[in-house]
């Protein structure tokens, strides 16, 4: 240690000079603080008499002490005369409580019979040397934000007192204080076990490792870290040598230095590096965590950061552990492979998990807003939170009006607001070295299924440098490249959308692009329908996000006849394939069409939302299509009036109301012919032999439905005349012809496949099951139920789900395993209470009932 003493002579005259020179400029009495403020220092300049003798470390209490006055008295800090701000007068109230607390420790000193043990007098020495460093660091964080100058005086003086220790360092630094700053384990931790495992098996084995955490905000990499550094394998490993050191906010390889020293109660200065260095190598085993590495590394000293953490790599007994934004590691480390790749979303599951320990609510929206979230754990804890008051109901409705604003808690700091998070990678260094890179994350946040590199250029002409852009985006991590698609995470594209909203050229050409892809759905139901449902299936969501956008946006609605078009071969795809949800798109187009005045085009989108809503939600279903009608009526569209009767009458038949559901076909069947649509008839043709099939009225339902397949056939509707089909089978088959209605199924189901009409190809797996269940071919009809489920489940048809499990209950039930039976009917009960189907959910009932009771 330094064996000066403590304020040198010289010192406390320039101290006493400076106390002088400052008071010469008091033009009016002092405010109450400021002269406790001046008793402080002539106490400093007193404390030299009780540190003559003292060792060290207690004379460097002093000298610290006393530069920290002498700094604070400093012209440009504090003025007599004017006013103090809150920083300030903080600052003041800390340094007066310190200097007495430094007074009263060294006067508890003095006689020597009164010392205290040797270990309190210890660690209340470190406690006040810590104190003062926490107030030396808050006059150089002043001075750097007020001025925009970095003043290290103070700093430099500080550290000079030290300098001479660096060589001794190790047996100095007390035992308790290397794991004061590592953040304590996550209480809640999902879905990342089997990559914290990975990761303390490369720290805990001989050879030491170096571990990159890569991904984007809020992905949940310093969790990880501080879950690898609590484990209980790698504490007894390394145990006071876990070395974690925050660089958040460190713009250079100098900082990153400095903060390992204060880690380490190394003094920063010249000599730094030779002290760290002199550490680092006189110890054991050591793992050292550079959190928040991105700063530094994404800045100008990218080289220095990079070789700083080369010869840190270099050294054979430390493992290093880092996490930063983005998607590239550092060069000049040969990085561990098993950790090389950013971290991914939670799964869904993981999300529950997480949810549910802290929220420990749920309600049936919870995972519509998870999905939301996209899997990031940031969005996911801080929404959970907010889900301690609220139901996933009211926080998706939320959502869809404040986006990730939503997503915060008290502080709004990077950890706290996802807000936060998601501009600290916007802002970033290569961010701002890549202009581009802006615009195109705008465009991008349209896509949510993403967008293949290559095909850039030809969807955006005229942006350049589209790939350099990439390139920028994922170093930064505010897009992934997955499956050879870039994607921005849904709570980021949400913000962009939110805040840095897509226009322009760009704009203009991602339209054009998407629009044309929805063309493709023409092509539905013909020869080349494979092809078309295989890109529109990987395309939906990106086009009909564009879509919406242009609804919503009537400066983009400039050809509102082109914009219909492709919203109707869109839904029209939807609908066929029962592929995506086009419900948002048609409310968006319909309120949109009524505000522009075109009621008839609105009233069409009003009728398509009552098509989609028949498919599961009966009554909203009902209402909507009555509206419909009467806005036809109004306009004086006997057509489509004709088209809402005939979806009114199948909504009808659904909820079991059959001779309302008649009436209204038959009206509209006799309407359609009065105006000459020969496909309108020959729709309600089939509708009615369903509704007679439900009436046990078999003949006349068959009558029907063959000679609806006729006109389908004789018109040159392939698609009609195939949906008749499995109607037809599933109607032999209640007059006991099941042969015949095995055979025709299977020729049903060979042509949905060939069309690609994957829900009615799965009814008519189903109807097979059935068919071969009434056969007794009890294993062929379980493989056939099994498989219709499956895809069922694949395309989300609930009321196929559930229609295929009563099927498999009375199947487990006919072969006596009533457990199994009991199972299959519960879970389709459940589908069937949800859907709003009472009379399945009646007879679910009464099957469950019976099964506790008699055997089948």
């Amino acid at each position: 240690m330094s064996t000066a003493s403590g304020p040198s002579n010289g010192q406390q005259a320039t101290l006493r000079d400076k106390l002088a020179q400052w008071k010469t400029g008091v033009s009016t009495k002092l405010d109450p603080l400021k002269e406790r403020f001046v008793e402080t220092t002539n106490k400093v300049i007193g404390i030299h008499d009780l540190v003559q003798e003292q060792r060290s470390d207690i004379r460097e209490l002093g000298e610290k002490l006393a530069l920290i006055n002498e700094h604070v008295l400093s012209p440009g800090h504090l003025s007599p005369n004017s006013d103090v701000d809150e920083p300030t007068m903080k600052l003041l109230h800390e340094l007066i409580n310190a200097a007495g607390d430094v007074d009263a420790f060294l006067k508890s000193l003095w006689p020597p019979a009164k010392r205290r043990h040797t270990f309190v007098e210890s660690e209340e020495l470190s406690k006040l040397h810590k104190k003062l460093d926490s107030i030396v660091s808050q006059l150089a964080l002043s001075h750097t934000v007020g001025t925009g100058v970095r003043v290290e005086g103070i700093v430099i003086r500080v550290d000079r007192l030290e300098r001479e220790a660096a060589g001794s360092l190790a047996g100095h630094v007390p035992e308790d204080l290397l794991l004061a700053e590592i953040p304590p384990a996550p209480v809640v931790f999902h879905g990342r076990d089997d990559l914290v495992e990975s990761i303390v098996e490369l720290v805990c084995r001989s050879e030491t490792c170096r571990i990159p955490l890569l991904g984007p905000g809020g992905i949940g990499k310093t969790s990880i870290a501080a879950t690898v550094i609590h484990n209980r394998r790698v504490k007894a490993k390394y145990g006071r040598r876990t070395l974690f050191v925050s660089c958040e906010g460190l713009v250079t390889a100098e900082g990153i230095l400095n903060a390992l020293a204060a880690c380490l109660h190394v003094s920063s200065g010249s000599d730094v590096r030779r002290a760290v260095w002199t550490w680092l190598l006189s110890q054991g085993c050591i793992l050292l965590v550079l959190d928040n590495l991105e700063t530094a590394w994404d800045s100008p000293d990218k080289v220095n950061v990079e070789q700083l953490l080369g010869k840190l790599a270099e050294l054979s007994s430390l493992s290093l552990l880092v996490t930063m934004r983005g998607a590239v590691r550092p060069a000049g480390v040969d990085w561990a492979e098993a950790c090389a790749e950013p971290l991914t979303p939670i799964s869904l599951d993981a999300a529950r998990q997480l949810w549910m320990s802290i929220a420990r609510r749920h309600d049936q929206n919870l995972d519509r807003l998870l999905n939301r979230l996209d899997g990031l754990p940031l969005a996911l804890t801080l929404m959970a939170h907010q889900g301690q008051l609220l139901s996933p109901t009211n926080l998706l409705e939320a959502y869809d009006s404040e986006r990730t604003a939503l997503v915060e808690t008290d502080g709004g700091g990077r950890l706290t607001s996802l807000d936060v998070s998601i501009r600290l990678s916007i802002n970033s260094h290569t961010m701002s070295q890549h202009p581009n890179a802006a615009e195109l994350l705008s465009v991008l946040c349209l896509l949510p299924e993403g967008v293949t590199i290559s095909d850039l250029p030809k969807i955006l002409p005229t942006l350049k440098g589209a790939r350099k852009g990439v390139l920028a985006l994922v170093a930064v991590a505010l897009a992934i490249n997955g499956n050879g698609r870039l994607r921005a995470l849904s709570p980021i594209r949400d913000f962009v959308m939110q805040h840095l909203p897509p226009g322009g050229i760009t704009l203009r050409e991602l339209r054009a692009h998407y629009m044309l892809l929805a063309d493709e759905a023409k092509k539905v139901g013909t020869d080349e329908c494979s092809k078309a449902i295989t890109l529109l299936s990987a395309e939906f969501g990106n086009i009909n996000s564009v879509l919406r956008h242009c609804w919503k946006d009537a400066s983009y609605r400039t050809d509102v006849d082109a914009l219909r078009l492709a919203t109707d071969r869109l839904w029209a795809f939807s609908h066929f394939t029962s592929f995506g949800d086009c419900l948002p798109l048609l409310e968006d187009a319909m309120q949109a069409l009524e505000s522009m005045g075109r009621h008839q085009a609105a009233a069409q989108y009003t009728l398509a939302i009552g098509i989609v809503l028949s498919l599961s939600q009966y009554m909203p279903a009902l209402e909507v299509l009555r509206a419909a009608k009467g806005k036809f009526e109004v306009i004086g569209d006997r057509l489509g009036a004709a088209n809402c009767m005939r979806s009114i009458g199948n909504a009808l038949r659904m909820l079991r109301r059959y001779d309302d559901s008649l009436s209204n076909l038959e009206q509209a069947k006799a309407e359609f012919e009065t105006i000459g649509e020969r496909l309108g008839a020959a729709k309600c043709m089939q509708s009615i032999g369903n509704t007679l099939r439900m009436l046990n009225r078999y003949d006349d339902a068959l009558s029907n439905l063959e000679q609806a397949k006729a006109e389908f056939e004789t018109i040159g509707n392939r698609l009609g005349a195939a949906r008749c089909m499995p109607d037809i089978g599933d109607t032999l088959g209640m007059l006991n012809r099941d042969d015949d209605a095995l055979y025709i199924l299977e020729q049903a189901k060979a042509e949905f496949e060939t069309i690609g009409d994957r829900l009615h190809a799965a009814h008519c797996t189903r109807s097979i099951g059935e068919t071969l269940r009434m056969l007794h071919r009890f294993d062929d009809a379980l493989s056939n139920l099994e498989q219709a489920r499956s895809d069922f489940e694949l395309i989300a048809d609930q009321l196929g789900i559930a229609s295929c499990g009563r099927s498999l209950g009375y199947l487990a039930g006919t072969q006596g395993d009533f457990e199994r039976a009991k199972l299959h009917f519960r879970q389709s009960l459940a589908i069937y209470e949800e859907i709003g189907i009472s009379s399945r959910t009646e007879e679910c009932r009464g099957v469950l009932q019976k099964l506790e009771f008699v055997t089948f």
